[in-house]
């Protein structure tokens, strides 16, 4: 079984994971602890090649629909896990080049979160930070909707964001905040920084004053004007394709 330094993380629960992409990605992850596999017998002869060093146990549908709920898409398998949520910034490792890095302030949906890790990780955007009041711990949810790219960002939850932010300047990082009131909306102009920090709020709240206050600049992304505001995924998703390091 796999074993991870487990004091790295924030103290958050362990919890199921389902899906066989988000499962099989753990696996695959080297600092992801698993306890235990669970799932059918089909799912197992499918799969056991890629398992078979893991603790598994075959269960029936019904045993796992009482560990996650009816009416998940769990395709047979279930995973036992620790989070890997990192409980601190200077757990992650930066780079002394070009470097990206994604701040979420005020967006507390887990499966929002998610897709935004997914849309990160596809454009080579490897680090995340969220505030640890309230924002979602690590869940089921969030490593859904990741659909196994979870494992592929360093995700770290800091006690406050503008010392974070702070942090990250004096490391060279310029902090850009996605604003409907930025003045600022050619996107490619982020490409010209080496170290950037894009700070993303939620539709409906946007980021916090002091988050704001501490933006070198702000930006915005043009949309038509018959249409108010994007939702935070798909926002992100525009912005990392311009910010991309593939």
């Amino acid at each position: 079984m796999r074993s991870s330094r487990k004091s790295t993380y924030n103290n958050g629960g362990l919890y199921y994971m389902y899906g066989k992409h988000a499962v099989l990605a753990a696996i695959s992850n080297k600092n992801r602890h698993i306890e235990k596999i669970y799932c059918l017998e089909k799912t197992f002869l499918e799969l056991k090649n890629q398992i078979h060093h893991f603790s598994v146990e075959i269960v029936s549908a019904d045993f796992i629909n009482k560990k996650i709920g009816h009416g998940q898409p769990h395709q047979g398998i279930i995973a036992y896990i620790h989070p890997i949520f990192l409980s601190n910034l200077s757990q992650m490792n930066f780079s002394k080049d070009i470097d990206r890095i994604v701040i979420l302030d005020q967006i507390t949906d887990p499966q929002n979160i998610g897709a935004i890790i997914r849309s990160a990780a596809a454009f080579g955007i490897t680090k995340l930070i969220l505030p640890s009041h309230n924002s979602p711990a690590e869940s089921a949810t969030i490593a859904k909707a990741a659909s196994g790219c979870l494992e592929l960002v360093q995700v770290a939850k800091v006690a406050n964001i503008k010392t974070a932010i702070e942090t990250l300047k004096k490391q060279g990082f310029w902090i850009v905040g996605l604003d409907l009131e930025g003045k600022d909306n050619n996107l490619d102009s982020l490409s010209e920084f080496n170290k950037i920090a894009i700070i993303i709020g939620s539709e409906a709240k946007g980021m916090r004053r002091l988050t704001n206050e501490s933006c070198d600049f702000l930006i915005r992304i043009p949309i038509s004007s018959k249409v108010e505001s994007l939702n935070a995924s798909n926002a992100a998703s525009i912005i990392f394709y311009a910010l991309r390091t593939i």
